[in-house]
């Protein structure tokens, strides 16, 4: 549990080091998008314990995510 701790923080971190490194902010903002992709993931297996859960509803926890990630991207590129 203390990886997945860890792992969330650099999710959460690293984007900020990203830009006072001073990247793009496009390329920021596709970070950032990875960034959700793996912290919902994360959060979905290991805080909503939904590891055990029926397959049916542990792939629901876990498509919301990425979803809505898709679309806010698709927006953005189309931008």
């Amino acid at each position: 549990m203390l990886t997945v701790y860890f792992a969330l923080m650099i999710c959460t971190a690293l984007p900020v080091i990203a830009l006072k490194s001073g990247i793009s902010p496009d390329f920021l903002a596709w970070l950032v998008f990875g960034m959700v992709i793996v912290k919902s993931l994360l959060l979905v297996d290991h805080f909503m314990e939904m590891k055990n859960a029926p397959p049916g509803w542990r792939l629901a926890a876990q498509l919301w995510a990425p979803v809505v990630i898709v679309a806010v991207a698709g927006f953005h590129a189309i931008t």
